[in-house]
């Protein structure tokens, strides 16, 4: 099982969860997964990066009654919206395939007769199975036995009201019911700036920097999506803090590319995305919190003597000589010659003011 993972994954989907039944929610969650890894492995549309957090959403869905959590947030799985819904529901009905399976056809006393009663049957079911079909089982029919025991009716209202409630996973038609949610892809919120910025691990103290500039920028992009401005600013940061990595390793820049390109939720391609990062670094590379990340991470002190050199050249040629340079001017500040009447003045100027000293 992988806790991290899952557990990440609760964080995103549930963020206000208290971690009540974290154990056999994790549980689940695992199971569910390699269900589905059986089922498809690989999903479509590049949604590969967001598997677990379907899977944490559709288990909180599922289990939100059971368990008393939180209402799970659709907008955090990490997938392109557009794709998002397509696959909630192939997700959902692979639970529903399961209801046949997971519903108890026999009564709690036939089937705990058994000597070990006291153990747990959950910890039993799971430990004894090692597909997903059988753990998804176990976990069904564990949930449904602790319903049972809550309940203080006769046998008879049990068994017959147990098709409809007892087990999380043996559900009708009616129980999952498509919840729309309206996302603009052209609005990058608060909240979704900071977690795209943490998604890429840029350090807190460049983030809030970050997001002046996002907002100072922002206007330019009335027509456009933020996502684009966002994408730049974040891609700025990246490829500085991680220079080293991604100068040393194989294909790390296409691999981040790749990266950006998946969390971000404005629907851009990949060739909109990557000329949009080119344009938005080429604006904002003079910013201050950009120098400050070259210095650390990339210069070192060498970045203050770059920059005192730089300042020396421009007051030496005159602010603007550099765009002559580019537009091929062969002559500049640093090579101007000076006329006879020129150098005369200057050496009879300089004599005067020695012989006043």
């Amino acid at each position: 099982m992988a806790s991290n993972q899952i557990k990440q994954s609760i964080k995103d989907i549930i963020p206000s969860y208290s971690g009540e039944n974290s154990g056999r929610l994790s549980t689940y969650i695992d199971s569910l997964y390699n269900l589905s890894l059986r089922k498809s492995s690989i999903l479509p549309n590049n949604a590969e990066i967001g598997r677990y957090h379907l899977c944490t959403y559709v288990i909180a869905e599922k289990f939100q009654t059971i368990f008393n959590l939180p209402e799970p947030d659709v907008t955090r799985i990490p997938i392109q919206p557009q794709v998002v819904l397509r696959l909630l529901t192939d997700f959902r009905e692979m639970v529903n395939q399961m209801s046949a399976a997971s519903t108890p056809t026999s009564s709690p006393k036939k089937r705990v007769v058994t000597p070990s009663k006291n153990a747990s049957p959950s910890k039993q079911g799971l430990k004894q199975s090692g597909s997903p079909l059988k753990k998804l089982k176990a976990a069904a029919a564990a949930a449904a036995e602790e319903e049972e025991d809550d309940d203080e009716v006769n046998t008879t209202q049990s068994t017959s009201r147990k098709g409809h409630t007892a087990s999380p996973f043996a559900s009708g038609t009616n129980t999952f019911t498509k919840k729309s949610y309206k996302y603009d892809f052209k609005i990058v919120s608060l909240s979704d700036f900071i977690t795209f910025c943490n998604t890429f691990y840029i350090p807190s103290r460049y983030t809030v920097q970050m997001l002046s500039t996002f907002y100072l920028h922002k206007h330019k992009f009335a027509k456009k999506t933020d996502w684009s401005l966002a994408c730049g600013i974040v891609y700025t940061a990246y490829i500085r803090i991680n220079h080293k990595l991604l100068r040393d390793k194989v294909g790390a820049k296409p691999e981040f590319m790749n990266l950006l390109l998946h969390y971000q939720k404005g629907g851009l391609s990949k060739s909109t995305l990557q000329s949009w990062c080119t344009l938005v670094e080429e604006w904002i590379r003079r910013e201050p919190w950009v120098q400050e990340i070259e210095k650390q991470y990339m210069y070192g002190t060498e970045a203050m003597m770059e920059t005192t050199l730089n300042n020396e050249y421009i007051g030496m040629i005159g602010e603007g000589w550099d765009l002559m340079e580019r537009l091929g001017a062969m002559i500049h500040g640093e090579v101007l010659y000076q006329s006879d009447t020129q150098n005369e003045y200057f050496s009879t100027w300089s004599r005067r003011m020695i012989g006043d000293a």
